[in-house]
């Protein structure tokens, strides 16, 4: 075994110390009340629980006598691994703008309960909501991007055959083969004249992206983070700006993130060009085309109208309604601004 690879090893430890540290349950609680209560018990026995507040299912703010942590449960073990290692690797390199993972009782990272992997990070105390509609959040957040993927690349040799590559054609391909199937549902809610130009640029998009070879114009090799949506920045009490969030991240091409970065601000920005363009990155690509034709791929409407479409039968309005209703009201606007700039859209 090499060395990265004993390193990942020492950080991860896969075999797990079992303690038989079970609660006995009262008829009155449910099921997930028993699961949380056992999870905490385990996590907290040495230094006890202040107060906790479910931020979402799975998520929790813990006040403990040592900290606040966020507690988090999800399936995937190998995100929760992936995410480990970098995180660890980023601090040693000299990334501190992002996660600070928590050793736990057992003694490592992570800890299995309830049939999810639960981990703990170090609570980032917010100075007020990340937002899109500011032009400091906007600038502020693709300068930690830019510093995420600057750090994460000299960690490439260490994770290319630990983190999975990421293959984005193939999956918005996927994406928008399941949003024509969900347009029997959407366009029972939405106008169906703006659905079918979507479906429409949309296969235009991916179409031309196929066909340029653009790998020769771009940068090395990084870590994708992968969602880099306002809720994945944190604008702290320390007056500096957070990314955090690694369950998506993969082995790419930064432009991918830039273009994800791109398309999450322009609908809060009404496609405005001058607004835009003041994020210098964004000014350098102008002189790269396939920029744009990835731009000219509606992500965003994709991903909230398949959301939609697989949420609407509850008895609440899902919160993608005014997501995507948000989005497509802006349609017309992007395609002002890319037929304006680069006669993508015609």
């Amino acid at each position: 075994m090499d060395l990265p690879m004993k390193r990942i090893s020492a950080i991860l430890n896969p075999t797990l110390t079992v303690r038989n540290l079970m609660m006995r349950p009262e008829e009155r609680f449910s099921k997930d009340d028993f699961t949380r209560n056992r999870l905490f018990f385990r996590l907290f026995q040495d230094n006890g629980i202040q107060s906790s507040t479910q931020i979402k299912e799975n998520l929790f703010k813990v006040q403990t006598d040592t900290g606040t942590f966020i507690l988090k449960g999800i399936s995937d073990f190998q995100s929760v691994q992936s995410s480990i290692v970098l995180n660890r690797f980023l601090i040693e390199k000299g990334f501190l703008r992002g996660l600070e993972y928590m050793e736990l009782s057992n003694g490592l990272h992570y800890m299995f309960e309830g049939q999810l992997v639960w981990t703990m990070t170090r609570y980032i105390p917010p100075k007020r909501p990340f937002s899109f509609l500011r032009e400091e959040d906007r600038l502020d957040g693709v300068e930690v991007l830019k510093s995420f993927h600057h750090y994460s690349a000299k960690l490439i040799p260490v994770l290319s055959s630990f983190l999975k590559r990421e293959n984005l054609l193939m999956k918005w391909e996927a994406r928008l083969e399941k949003f024509e199937q969900n347009l029997p549902i959407l366009t029972q809610w939405f106008n169906s004249t703006s659905f079918s130009e979507i479906v429409y640029y949309s296969k235009a998009s991916l179409e031309q992206l196929k066909m340029v070879d653009f790998t020769m114009e771009k940068s090395d090799e990084v870590v994708l983070h992968g969602d880099v949506a306002s809720h994945n920045f944190v604008k702290s009490t320390d007056n500096k700006t957070y990314l955090i969030d690694y369950d998506l991240i993969s082995i790419g091409l930064a432009e991918w993130d830039d273009v994800q970065y791109a398309s999450r601000i322009l609908p809060f920005i009404k496609w405005d060009k001058k607004k835009f363009f003041r994020i210098p990155i964004f000014q350098y690509y102008l002189k790269h085309p396939w920029f744009w034709i990835a731009l000219a791929f509606p992500m965003d409407i994709l991903r909230e109208g398949n959301q939609f479409s697989e949420t609407v039968q509850n008895h609440s309005m899902p919160q993608s309604y005014t997501n995507l209703s948000f989005f497509l009201s802006s349609w017309n606007l992007r395609k002002q601004f890319l037929t304006n700039f680069h006669n993508m859209i015609q």
